[in-house]
């Protein structure tokens, strides 16, 4: 007997298309709880969706008037224009869920040859294919799917030619082990949220409303785990610079610097509250005595509200702040973020790959945080502009 499994699954300008095996019966086809199909053939074509938007639909069999099977799938609708600065944000993305398998597909990453599975921290598999289908999985536990790609940075050798002497003086001054090709290797990790296999197979129908999410929370912290950093300037009177002494923590009282979003569905038109701090740069002379201290300028972070459609609020996040003692480089990254009131989120961003990076998601009234994104420093190097920046995403199927 066929398994009641997807057969197929499309993407167009203009629809989004999936098959399943027939193995009978009558089928319904809901697209987050509004009933789109009902019949007896086993396809169906969406024409009626926002373009770049994810969706979840459930394909359902039905026999005498009851629900025998179902299949939970979740995908992003083909996005009509492209971010050059960040191929993950439009990256069409499917999640596939049934009593046997679950199945991610993304789309190729262009000139990337591997991409690398983890399941909740633990690695899987390296795949040549841009999918991966898991079929050892509890269907009463959560998971966390990771999938990490690298690629060369485009023209990078024109790029280093260009600015041999740069590379030369970065790499040499603050990381004598660095090399050329790790400087140019663009990092990429998606990841996947999947809740309780058994919580999304039950009949749309069967299922109680999800509780609204009536309060975000964010927070983007940038920090320098070492005590000291000593200042490649071999000739500055700031021979030292004071460090934030300390590893991954949301709530630390250390930083770099601090962005924190709340965003309130549940208060008329929906305000976002935009915070932000910076911690105060120290230096010291060789001796590590004390010389002078400031605190960087707030300009370079900046925040722009993006409204979609009712009940679904996001945010575009940018950040470039320096050393206000001293002429270096800048920390820079970038986050566009939708959060929908039904617990559903998508988050994409881009950043340095130095210091570390910390980002954290909270949903409800209390402080629960969850690691969104955590990335080590790969040392002060890696600031430059002619590195690589690391592309990361993190979105739900619940």
């Amino acid at each position: 007997m066929k398994k009641f499994e997807i057969k197929s699954l499309s993407h167009h300008p203009n629809s989004i298309e999936f098959t399943w095996h027939d193995i009978g019966g009558m089928y319904h086809v809901y697209r987050d709880r509004e009933l789109l199909y009902e019949g007896t053939v086993a396809e169906f074509k969406d024409g009626d969706f926002n373009h770049a938007r994810m969706y979840t639909y459930s394909i359902e069999q039905v026999e005498n008037d009851k629900v025998v099977r179902v299949i939970a799938l979740q995908t992003s609708a083909y996005a009509e224009q492209r971010n050059i600065e960040n191929p993950l944000q439009f990256l069409v993305m499917s999640t596939i869920v049934t009593k046997t398998k679950i199945v991610l597909s993304w789309e190729e990453i262009s000139e990337v040859d591997e991409y690398n599975v983890y399941r909740n921290n633990e690695f899987m598999v390296a795949v040549k294919t841009n999918h991966f289908t898991d079929y050892r999985f509890s269907l009463d536990e959560s998971y966390v799917y990771t999938i990490l790609s690298k690629r060369l940075l485009a023209k990078s050798e024109e790029t280093l030619s260009k600015s041999k002497s740069v590379v030369a003086g970065i790499f040499g001054a603050l990381n004598p082990v660095s090399n050329k090709e790790e400087a140019t290797t663009e990092e990429f990790r998606v990841t996947k949220l999947i809740g309780k296999p058994n919580a999304l197979l039950i009949p749309v129908l069967e299922k109680q409303r999800r509780t609204n999410i009536n309060r975000w929370k964010f927070r983007y912290t940038t920090f320098i785990k070492e005590k000291w950093i000593k200042n490649p300037n071999i000739l500055a009177m700031d021979h030292y610079f004071k460090g934030d002494n300390r590893d991954f923590d949301s709530e630390a009282e250390r930083f770099r610097t601090r962005v924190d979003i709340e965003l309130a569905y549940d208060k008329p038109k929906t305000p976002l509250t935009f915070t932000k701090e910076i911690g105060q740069t120290v230096s010291y002379n060789r001796a590590k005595r004390f010389r002078q201290k400031a605190v960087a300028s707030y300009d370079g972070i900046k925040l722009v509200r993006l409204d979609h459609e009712e009940e679904e609020v996001g945010f575009l996040l940018t950040h470039s702040v320096g050393n206000p003692l001293v002429t270096a480089p800048e920390i820079d990254y970038e986050v566009r973020a939708v959060m929908q009131r039904n617990g559903t989120f998508d988050i994409t961003g881009f950043h340095d790959q130095a210091p570390h990076h910390e980002i954290y998601m909270s949903r409800g009234s209390e402080k629960n945080w969850m690691p969104i994104h955590l990335a080590e420093s790969k040392g002060l190097a890696w600031m430059s502009e002619i590195t690589a920046w690391q592309y990361w995403r993190h979105s739900n199927f619940e």
